[in-house]
């Protein structure tokens, strides 16, 4: 066949640490053979041996352990870059030796694919560029891939939060490319091919075509996978032949029981009593009598003790696992690492190259380094119970936004806050210290002064903020985790960045969000009652400067309204807002209506921000979200319950709360959530899309338009379950319409 390959072997392998801290993601053993020997051996199966391979991370080690390609009849060359040039810019390396059409595959992917026919669509075709896509229950990690029925592509979504998995097409990373794709990868920069090239042509209308295998494929990026490609192979599910699966050269103890599907490399000894059940284990290995192994690796030389215990673990050269050692589901040991004798490490706990867990010790953190563990991440950010988890994580931030400006603030702990402003300016960063404050000020304040993020500390969680005030997408903090998780650690103390006390935030936000030359008084006193001092400090003041006389603020208590007084329950993170009057109170969907309503009163626009009911089409037809000032105002009243209630009370100039209620439009709100298995998540969204005959949009879940309303419909980013929203003037068709699509959603997961 004339065609040739480039293999992309030039990444660090993050996410399989501590497997890969000493050693290149290519070279990661499955069944003895490292994982890109695989894709050499298909290859060559397919008649390609002209290959080629980007480096980068441990490029030496890559080139000694393949050297020629002549061991897997290719003829291979490689292609070592000074800095990461990004999947495309790599290959583009390689430019002028690929004369025709060529194939690239990852150095860290299992596929069996049959490339002939791949090739034979790529022609028919006549594409550009064509990629093997294969469907998949859980796509977060992948890239999302959405096609027409001819197979053209017509989207990507790279590695899409629950949200915004439309599809469960993923790209494999396999791609069968023309050389006039060099004319569209940049030389500056680092172009990647599915978040920066693949989605530039198809946005030219240039031909790039999706073909789906039904051949086995495994991204072997994380410990999970790997472990699952080790069991495809032992259990024959892919193409490639099992070699000899238990070594004459190794010793098994008469006693011992090996169960399942194992492979088992020469020298390795089974001891006494020992249980291996679905194992694979290297060579020179020990395992001790009375040991029990289940779906685990042992790499070369490593030994298991006496009556210790492993499922689902990996465990690297050299490392060492003592007697009556417990490990559980995920854990992994890097090169060299020791379990103590009867130490019990809890499920994912990983140890990092040559550190130990001590005799007897309960392990419930991952051991990176003398003060390094994982981060662990909630809905509100990311949890730090300890400074030293903190200021790596702070540590990371910067690194991964490339921060050189940040504001840090805090909401009643100012311990962790300095912390996060140490680590930052260790960095490098400049820090704008705010003090206490809330987390929508410092969201209202980064994109303002054009900061480069931010970070809200409190109750022992960081909140973590782009350059638009808005908090990491799942990308960035994935990355974060990857640095966190880096053995080498950052740059920390290398920078010569500063902390600057900020001690002007509240003026400089105030003016963002009081309405200006107003002067006319409220209609009725106003009372707030927040239990944070700070906030109704800060909540006098600004109505204070919209000329409101008659206000008092206090804790909440048993809320009791004086004559005539609208009432105000801010929340004590000063995020959400109450609003009632004697005999009445406003719902939120009410009071967000309200609030869009008088909005487009006074600036005469509505943005479709994700916060924005349906309903507000009554009002204006809505714009798409941009970078406005405009914008970004819509965008701070509907998530910040101070900004709401300083503009609520400049609406109550013209009228009492129920007057102004039943002038904007009606809208009623259901929402209802059914649990689901987490790979349901993205095939909900993926049937919903392909079968409604309504109007629909992409955005946070997919939201469906009637004729009376709209309903959304939203996985759950961190539980196992999918949120439906209906919305509509009328309260019985919203009502309907909420629960026609959980009997949905109920149907397509059998819940029935």
């Amino acid at each position: 066949m004339n065609v040739q390959a480039m293999i992309m072997a030039g990444g660090e392998g993050v996410r399989l640490r501590p497997m890969t801290c000493y050693m290149p993601k290519p070279l990661v053993p499955l069944l003895g053979e490292p994982v890109m020997g695989y894709s050499l051996k298909l290859l060559k199966t397919h008649g390609i041996t002209d290959v080629g391979a980007t480096l980068w991370y441990r490029p030496k080690e890559i080139r000694d352990a393949f050297q020629d390609g002549k061991r897997y009849g290719v003829q291979l060359r490689y292609y070592e870059e000074t800095a990461p040039l990004g999947t495309a810019g790599s290959v583009k390396m390689a430019k002028d030796h690929l004369r025709g059409t060529f194939v690239v595959l990852s150095g860290d992917g299992l596929t069996d694919c049959d490339l002939r026919q791949a090739l034979s669509f790529h022609k028919e075709k006549q594409a550009i560029a064509t990629l093997v896509l294969k469907r998949v229950n859980v796509p977060l990690p992948y890239g999302v891939v959405m096609t027409e029925r001819d197979g053209r592509i017509s989207r990507f979504i790279e590695k899409p939060a629950w949200s915004r998995v439309f599809s469960n097409l993923v790209n494999t990373g396999v791609y069968l490319l023309e050389p006039e794709i060099f004319d569209h990868i940049p030389d500056e920069g680092a172009p990647d091919f599915g978040k920066d090239v693949f989605p530039a042509l198809i946005d030219q209308g240039l031909p790039v075509y999706g073909y789906e295998t039904a051949a086995y494929w495994c991204d072997v990026g994380d410990q999970q996978a790997y472990l699952r490609a080790q069991q495809a192979l032992l259990h024959g599910e892919t193409a490639f032949p099992l070699s000899e699966s238990i070594s004459d050269a190794a010793i098994i103890d008469p006693t011992a029981r090996v169960e399942g599907r194992c492979w088992i490399g020469p020298g390795s000894v089974i001891g006494r009593g020992a249980v291996i059940r679905d194992c694979v284990i290297g060579q020179n290995c020990m395992v001790g009598s009375g040991a029990v192994m289940e779906n685990s690796c042992l790499w070369d030389r490593a030994a298991v003790g006496e009556k210790a215990r492993l499922s689902g673990c990996v465990v690297c050269d050299g490392a060492v696992i003592r007697m009556g050692a417990e490990l559980s589901s995920g854990c992994a040991l890097g090169q060299g690492a020791i379990v103590g004798t009867h130490a019990r490490l809890l499920p994912g706990v990983k140890i990092w190259p040559h550190l130990k867990a001590n005799p007897g010790a309960l392990v419930k953190t991952s051991v990176v380094s003398g003060d390094r563990t994982s981060p662990q991440w909630t809905a509100r950010g990311v949890c730090c119970e300890t400074s030293e988890e903190a200021c790596a994580c702070a540590g990371a931030f910067a690194r991964v936004t490339g921060g050189k400006q940040v504001m840090v603030g805090h909401g009643g702990d100012p311990a962790l806050a300095a912390v996060v402003c140490g680590a930052l300016a260790a960095e490098g960063a400049r820090v704008l210290d705010t003090g206490e404050t809330t987390a929508p000020i410092l969201q209202t304040l980064i994109p303002l002064l054009r900061l480069d993020g931010g970070i809200f500390a409190d109750q022992q969680q960081l909140r973590l903020l782009d350059r638009q005030g808005l908090p990491l997408n799942s990308k960035q903090a994935a990355a974060v985790d990857q640095q966190v998780l880096r053995p080498e650690g950052g740059a920390a103390f290398a920078g010569k960045g500063d902390v600057i006390r900020f001690s002007g935030a509240e003026d400089v936000y105030l003016p963002q969000v009081v309405p200006q030359n107003n002067l006319k008084p409220l209609f009725s006193p106003v009372a707030v009652f927040c239990d944070s001092v700070f906030l109704r400090r800060l909540a006098a003041r600004g109505l204070k400067g919209i000329s409101a006389r008659d206000v008092r603020c206090e804790p909440v208590g048993d809320l009791k309204l004086r004559a005539n007084e609208t009432g105000f329950v801010l929340s004590e993170t000063g995020e959400t807002l109450s609003v009632f009057c004697e005999g009445f109170t406003c719902t939120q969907a009410q009071k967000t209506m309200l609030t869009l309503w008088l909005f487009y009163q006074r600036y005469g626009v509505l943005f479709d921000l994700p916060e924005a009911p349906r309903a507000a089409e009554q009002i204006a037809k809505l714009r798409p979200a941009d970078g406005s000032e405009l914008c970004a105002r819509q965008r701070v009243l509907t998530g910040d319950g101070l900004a709401a209630l300083l503009f609520l009370c400049e609406g109550l100039k013209s009228g009492p709360l129920q007057t102004l209620i039943s002038q904007a439009p009606e809208t009623h709100v259901m929402t209802k959530e059914l649990e689901c298995r987490p790979q349901d998540k993205g095939r909900i969204l993926h049937a919903l899309c392909r079968q409604t005959q309504q109007p629909h949009t992409l955005g946070e879940g997919v939201r469906i338009r009637h004729e009376k309303g709209y309903a959304t419909i939203v996985p759950d980013g961190y539980r196992s379950s999918v949120r439906v929203v209906s919305e509509s003037g009328d309260s019985e068709f919203a009502r309907e319409l909420c629960d026609f699509y959980i009997d949905q959603i109920r149907r397509m997961t059998g819940k029935q």
